[in-house]
């Protein structure tokens, strides 16, 4: 080597390490856990805590939209930044309005439900070990380890506990919205006039007990085909029989049911055609028999657009379901006023310049 380039060579790799040093330190995800990104009603969240929120809703959103991407305008190969939804904004922009909403939402409902004193019932959190539960499927099914996933899935720095913690929070804010929901009382007037208004035929709820049983994709491939579904079927029958021979709702719920509806005890009360698969709903609460129908029946049946089978025994009727339907969607509508109020006043979403460098990949 010639010596003359050696001051130069070290001049270099003086220089390189500091950069090879941020390069080590950015994969460890130390400054992803470190630095805060954004400020939220007082609250400060870590770039790994950001990072929930953004990819959350990119996830989901690739996830329900597979089919119909090319329809939105959205390639997932291409930088978010340098293409465009049909209201002109780019994708990573609509991304993070998307995020920061679902943050400034959650953070919102937590704060009233700590003020109000609210304790959370273990079916508030169910939510929480489905989700947990799918990631570990996903994970089996493609060979990962959970740090693997997490950092694929969530960004360098994330971990399954961050990831639990944070999914805890939002899956709170998301049950004490429902409660308030349930508990809001709009007049007879307005429930009147919301029926009218909407054409909601007339019928009445059911108080139900619920077994759904999921199909087992194929080995190889993954996939649910007319196989699994005839599987399911048989399952189905087989659950029938059992029950049929004397063993009781409660052994069969625990040992077949997948919860995909009611509590974890499989009660689903006062349930409108909204809570069921349509299936299900005309069958049981539009039926030719519906009216006549006894506490005590059951009803099952194999519903693959809904992605379950189901064994339902109809425990009695409840009120009026238009009522009902009326009801919730007045106390939601309203709901969602004081909401967009209260983030507008004091929920907004407050980034941080440098920890926002490192947010979102």
């Amino acid at each position: 080597m010639n010596k003359n380039h050696d001051p130069q060579l070290r001049v270099l790799y003086i220089l390189l390490i500091p950069i090879v040093l941020l390069i080590i330190i950015l994969n460890t995800g130390f400054l992803q856990k470190t630095l805060p990104a954004a400020r939220v009603h007082g609250h400060s969240y870590t770039v790994v805590r950001y990072n929930y929120y953004y990819f959350d809703y990119y996830n989901t959103f690739l996830e329900e939209n597979e089919l119909r991407l090319d329809e939105l305008g959205y390639d997932p190969t291409v930088s978010d930044s340098t293409q465009y939804t049909a209201e002109g904004t780019t994708w990573k922009d609509y991304f993070i309005r998307q995020a920061e909403a679902n943050m400034a939402e959650t953070a919102y409902y937590l704060d009233l439900a700590e003020a109000a004193g609210y304790v959370f019932t273990e079916n508030d959190l169910m939510p929480i070990a489905e989700k947990l539960d799918a990631n570990a499927a996903v994970m089996a099914s493609n060979y990962l380890s959970a740090q693997n996933f997490y950092t694929a899935f969530y960004g360098q720095g994330m971990t399954e506990a961050i990831y639990t913690a944070e999914l805890t929070r939002a899956v709170k804010a998301q049950a004490y919205k429902q409660y308030l929901i349930r508990q809001s009382e709009p007049t007879e007037a307005d429930i009147a006039a919301c029926i009218a208004a909407s054409g909601i035929p007339d019928y009445r709820t059911a108080n139900l007990r619920v077994i759904t049983l999921e199909p087992v994709p194929d080995r190889e491939t993954g996939l649910v085909g007319q196989e699994q579904w005839d599987a399911l079927g048989l399952k189905l029958s087989r659950l029938e029989a059992r029950y049929g021979a004397g063993e009781s709702f409660e052994a069969l719920q625990t040992a077949f049911s997948t919860c995909a509806l009611g509590d974890r005890s499989g009660v689903l009360t006062d349930a409108t055609r909204l809570d069921l698969p349509d299936g299900l709903a005309a069958a049981l609460l539009f039926g030719a028999d519906a009216a006549e129908r006894p506490a005590g029946s059951t009803i099952t049946g194999v519903d693959e657009d809904a992605g379950y089978a189901y064994f339902v025994i109809l425990d009695g009727w409840g009120g009026s379901g238009p009522e009902r339907e009326a009801a919730l969607t007045l106390g939601s509508e309203a709901l969602q006023a004081e909401q967009q109020a209260a983030i507008d006043a004091g929920y907004t979403v407050t980034r941080l310049r440098i920890g926002m460098l490192l947010a979102t990949v």
